[in-house]
């Protein structure tokens, strides 16, 4: 029987369960609770229908405290097991009273998700959604991996994911993504013994300048990075600027002892003629040396003074250069990095020039037998003079197991291609800008008036005008031509991933397996990966996709076939009336020998190369089997009447078999 009393027991449970929806106010109302400084897991709450909406009649700071219930799964900190409890200002809060009616002595039993549908201010109100960032939890100021999202719903939308990707490509696939963090993307230039690098390495640092401000939301302070930049190719120059300089010794070196000897020379053919006397003839051609030794050693003191005092000078030139490139180039491309290289390189030539021209002016005497030599145009003549410092055994490890080494490495991605400068076109671009620099100052090769951002002596540096279908890239391992091209496939409206390759041309000399890069024109795909093996011959044999990627521009769509299946696993315990299927509705005849998988037959490989069954995208095949596992294959596509200039071709997956 159910007793029923109409006087309060004051005992908990007895009188009723009162519940109640609310919100937890400002951070301000908090006091030292929200800083760590309360006890126990307390929040201000203000209750729907218990208190006002007004906060003059009950300021936030008066709201009653509110324990907070924590579920089983959870812990209470006993035996040091415990989760933080995650409730936010602005979160709309279910509870009930412990002491029912008299409603002193709230519980929060659990929280409302937000949702897209409600719009969050940033200024906090009674019983209207606000902002549940803090000062202890900053909203992202846009360099960031996790996205200002305030939002738990069970959506695509809410709280995504940040994306594996550049800035500049989170950008290109929606104005909501973001990027697991702003360095994705990033080129970095590896040091190693064999080849130059103090040039790529200033093509590097500029070329990630440019990619980050593609993507201003992301990248914001333009200022702090070009500094920062500035800095590390001041950083390079100091091995370009030593080794011109150390290149310039080297040639006046010799000119200089050959100097003296004609100097001697000329002076003794003089004086002889005047005496005819051997002697003072002789006497006078080492008093013309000997006036000349401290002209040629304060030369020989001014080298390295020049070459301290221009590196720590170039700041501001740099600084110069790079924000006209900022300011007008939009597309990174060799051939400007080229005419960046230039332009700094022609500030060098200029600065050494004019620092040892008193010290040069001093030895005129020695370098009248030579008047075709000055420091300008024998530094503006010399490729060897930029081409940087190279490794002490530069010359046996190129020839040696040394070679085919990676250069340069995507943060994100992998080992990059990077082709050798171009440092015929360097010194072209240094005189060039040396003839627009009169005018139009140090970075006039980069004005608007040279047809920048648009084209700078045939250099199209704007944005990407088409995009071409993706390319792969096929380089180290030691051996060399190598040629391979993507198969797409999982086509969405122009944009498809990269299942598989076809090899052009194996190549030769592969000691180990080259590394692959896949790249299209205007940096549209991102994702794909693939991987090389080759055969005992060097040859490589076949390039698999690990990753496949997607966003990646296509041309024309194809419709491809299985040509074989290659065998990777056999697997064990299988039957001769086990079968292999796709995913397609294909049937696959396969031959068992002891348990284990021999050989696969497409059923439409008719051998030749029209066929009449076809897929468009990579075949899952299926080892339909009641004992048997283990097995792996490998189908293996291509498309009808391939030519090698059609760059199409075969395509391979592994495949783990299900049972």
């Amino acid at each position: 029987m159910i007793q029923e009393s109409l006087l309060k027991t004051n005992f908990l449970g007895r009188d009723g369960f009162r519940w109640w929806i609310g919100q937890i106010p400002q951070e301000s109302a908090h006091g030292g609770q929200i800083n760590g400084a309360g006890w126990g897991n307390r929040f201000k709450v203000r209750i729907m229908g218990y208190h006002p909406y007004d906060l003059t009649e009950l300021p936030d700071e008066d709201l009653p405290w509110a324990q907070c219930l924590l579920p089983t799964t959870s812990g209470t900190g006993a035996g040091n097991n415990s989760t933080s409890v995650k409730i936010s200002p602005g979160d709309v809060v279910f509870g009930f009273f412990l002491d029912t009616d008299n409603a002193q002595t709230p519980v929060i039993m659990g929280c409302f998700g937000r949702t897209s549908q409600v719009l969050t201010s940033n200024t906090p109100g009674p019983f209207q959604p606000f902002t549940g960032y803090t000062t202890k939890v900053v909203k992202p100021n846009g360099i960031t991996d996790v996205k200002p999202d305030q939002t738990n719903e069970q959506n695509a939308n809410s709280q995504k994911s940040p994306r594996h990707v550049s800035p500049e490509q989170a950008k290109n696939i929606a104005n909501d993504e973001i990027c697991i963090f702003s360095a994705i993307g990033d080129k970095i230039q590896l040091a190693n013994t064999v080849s130059n690098t103090l040039v790529n390495k200033i093509s590097t640092e500029v070329g990630n300048l440019i990619n980050k401000l593609k993507a201003p939301a992301i990248f914001t302070n333009i200022k702090n990075e070009i500094n920062r930049v500035t800095d590390k190719i001041q950083a390079i120059c100091n091995g370009l600027v030593g080794n011109m300089v150390n290149k310039l010794f080297k040639k006046l070196a010799p000119l200089l002892n050959q100097g003296l000897k004609l100097l001697y020379q000329k002076v003794y053919d003089l004086v002889f003629l005047a005496t005819k006397s051997p002697a003072i003839a002789h006497a006078a051609g080492v008093a013309a040396q000997t006036v000349m030794v401290p002209p040629v050693k304060i030369l020989q003191e001014a080298i390295p003074c020049v070459s301290g005092a221009i590196i720590s000078g170039l700041g501001s030139v740099i600084k110069e250069i790079l924000n006209s490139v900022v300011d007008n180039v939009q597309n990174f491309v060799s051939c400007a990095a080229n005419q960046f290289t230039g332009t700094l390189v022609n500030v060098i030539i200029g600065k050494i020039t004019d620092g040892l021209s008193s010290a040069i002016g001093g030895v005129e005497r020695i370098l009248q037998f030579f008047p075709s030599f000055s420091v300008d145009n024998f530094l503006r003549t010399s490729s060897d003079a930029i081409k940087g410092l190279v490794g002490l055994f530069d010359c046996n490890q190129s020839k040696g197991k040394a070679n085919g080494i990676v250069d340069q490495w995507i943060i994100g991605s992998g080992p990059s291609n990077v082709p050798s400068p171009d440092f015929a076109k360097i010194l072209e671009n240094a005189n060039i800008s040396n003839a627009i620099s009169t005018a139009s100052g140090v970075a006039g090769i980069f004005s608007p008036a040279n047809n920048i951002p648009n084209q700078i002596g045939g250099c199209y540096t704007g944005p990407p005008t088409t995009c071409s279908p993706p390319t792969i890239n096929i380089f180290g391992g030691g051996g060399v031509g190598c040629a391979a091209i993507p198969l797409l496939g999982a086509i969405v409206g122009s944009t498809g991933s990269i299942i598989s390759t076809k090899i052009i041309n194996g190549g030769s000399g592969y000691r180990f397996p080259p590394f692959v890069e896949v790249v299209d024109s205007c940096n549209q795909g991102y994702g794909a990966v693939a991987r090389a093996t080759i055969n005992d011959a060097g040859e490589v044999d076949s390039v698999y996709i690990v990753s496949e990627g997607e966003n990646y521009p296509i041309d024309t769509i194809q419709n491809y076939f299985v040509s074989n299946v290659l065998i990777e696993n056999a697997g064990e315990n299988y039957t001769s009336t086990d079968t292999v299927t796709d995913n397609f509705g294909n049937n696959y005849p396969v031959q068992i020998s002891n348990g284990s998988i021999f050989k696969v037959t497409p059923n439409n490989n008719t051998g030749t190369q029209i066929n009449t069954v076809t897929v468009n995208d990579l075949p899952i095949l299926t080892v339909n089997s009641k004992t048997g596992s283990g097995a792996i294959l490998r189908p293996i596509l291509d498309i009808s009447n391939i030519t090698p200039s059609e760059f199409q071709g075969e395509v391979k997956q592994v495949i783990d078999c299900v049972t």
